[in-house]
């Protein structure tokens, strides 16, 4: 038997160690135990592409955190050339696209000010555990009647607008409003990236402004890389950590959660060794927390039922292209290069993708999000994240993966028709890679789908949306908890302050 603790922590990913630190600055002896030999999870420049900045709440209760981040402005790519191109700025922007319709410059910006205000309301929502539903206390009341105050804030005529469009798609408010499928398409890729929707599926909307809620309340604002990647991200977690006396044992696979009288009292490590305390917060999926670290014996049919039907199939892969020099992209210059490039032409063109993936198959003219890294130098590197890559595959990704990392240079080449002569080396993660080497259940981004029956008090399932499980001293605190993915850590702050509740 190992020496007891306060809080064991399940993962190290950034959530896991957000929510770890928070704990300790509150005199909690953590210990958290990774299977992996590094930490940070999926934050990994082999996944990571842009970020959200942290939210300065997340920032203040770790004491501060010092990272460094670069604003990226956002290129819509056409094979004719004519690019869009936006920074995140309302006037700037309207002077961009005035150039391609007067009237979708104007549209653009009663949209974006409707939309920003829209995402404001939810953004609210996503700092603080969710209500329960049919729970009778002070505290769940007081949070609906928040949540109710602040859609009611926007104003008669934006409420009734917001109750309009909170399940519809994207596609029909989209060509509702512009001209431009470019535009159309650009907004439309935004709506649907890391998700298993299409433009034209019920709720795309509401994946627009969640991701608006992360991303300084704007579509092409708040959009960052972080400087010194990655990997400078993890690495001040970790000093924080070291400050914090956060105790990490790395290559520590958890084979379960010791249970007893229907407690978590502990975990026991595949090696064998047992370790034991108060609390145990795990920051891996759902999925896996419940059926792998809980065990389907430990649970009664309807959560068996609800966690086997929550959706998390993943649907982005990573391709990274180290090149020999840097590619001539039509009509870009050195800024459009270190911008964050988009191929998604139109929304005909984002469905027609999204169409395979109904099915578990692939499209061979996927949309893409793409970053060159190192684009002064002699060996810069194209990173792309290609959507509608589906989680097991009915081709069968051992079979088809060269054919698809063809297929997408290809679709490349139509933008940058020297790109094939500039490859070196091709590197793809699949979510199917994702699941086997990062452990996370269908290698979805958010541990599970960002969709209206998973969201909120619902997310990831009924009983379980306030980071405490339907096991007693057992929590979660990772992605597939509210709000969700993405590199904010709110599930782990939130998550923590869930912790102090119940001390």
């Amino acid at each position: 038997m190992s020496d007891n603790y306060d809080v064991i922590v399940i993962g190290a990913g950034h959530n896991g160690l957000v929510c770890a630190n928070i704990l300790a600055k509150k005199n909690r002896k953590v210990l958290i135990c990774e299977a992996r030999e590094n930490c940070g999870g999926l934050v990994e420049e082999s996944i990571t592409n842009f970020v959200p900045q942290i939210p300065l709440s997340v920032s203040s209760s770790l004491g501060g955190l010092p990272v460094k981040y670069k604003a990226k402005s956002t290129i819509a790519l056409s094979e004719s050339g004519q690019h869009i191109r936006l920074v995140g700025n309302q006037h700037i922007d309207h002077k961009v696209i005035s150039g391609f319709s007067s009237k979708d410059a104007d549209r653009y910006v009663e949209f974006h000010d409707k939309m920003s205000s829209f995402s404001k309301a939810l953004g609210s929502f996503m700092m603080a555990s969710p209500p329960r539903i049919m729970n009778n206390t002070f505290s769940d009341y007081f949070k609906l009647f928040k949540l109710g105050m602040n859609v009611r804030m926007l104003g008669k005529k934006k409420f009734n607008e917001f109750a309009r469009m909170i399940g519809l798609n994207i596609a029909d408010e989209l060509e509702d409003n512009f001209e431009n499928t470019l535009l159309q398409g650009l907004i439309a890729h935004d709506a649907v990236l890391g998700s298993n929707l299409g433009p034209r599926s019920p709720g795309s909307l509401i994946n627009l402004l969640y991701r608006m809620a992360t991303h300084d309340n704007s579509i092409f604002g708040g959009i960052y890389e972080i400087d010194g990647g990655s990997k400078a991200f993890v690495d001040t977690l970790l000093d924080i950590s070291n400050k914090n006396k956060v105790e990490i044992k790395t290559s520590s696979s958890v084979k379960r959660c010791i249970t007893e009288n229907d407690k978590a009292i502990g975990v026991e490590l595949h090696s064998g060794e047992k370790i034991y305390a108060k609390k145990i917060i795990s920051n891996a999926d759902p999925r896996s927390t419940y059926f792998c670290l809980l065990g389907t014996e430990n649970l009664d049919t309807d959560v068996k039922r609800r966690i086997k039907h929550h959706r998390s199939k993943g649907k982005v892969a990573k391709l990274s292209l180290s090149l020999n020099k840097q590619p001539e992209f039509i009509n870009c210059d050195k800024n459009d290069l270190e911008s964050r490039m988009v191929i998604a032409p139109s929304i005909d063109y984002i469905e027609e993708a999204f169409n395979p993936s109904k099915f578990d198959k692939l499209s061979m003219e996927p949309i893409l999000e793409m970053k060159l890294k190192n684009s002064d130098q002699s060996n810069p590197v194209l990173d792309i994240q290609v959507q509608y890559a589906s989680y097991g595959a009915q081709e069968g990704w051992d079979k088809i993966k060269d054919n698809y990392v063809d297929a997408v240079i290809k679709l490349i080449g139509k933008y940058a028709p020297d790109i094939q002569s500039c490859i070196e080396t091709k590197t793809i993660v699949t979510p199917d890679d994702i699941e086997k080497n990062f452990y996370v259940s269908g290698g979805h981004w958010h541990h599970g789908e960002i969709q209206i029956d998973q969201l909120f008090m619902l997310r990831p399932i009924p009983g379980a949306s306030q980071y405490r499980t339907h096991l007693d001293g057992l929590y979660m605190c990772g992605a597939g908890t509210h709000p969700g993915g993405g590199l904010t850590g709110i599930p782990g702050k939130n998550a923590a302050q869930a912790i102090l509740e119940d001390a």
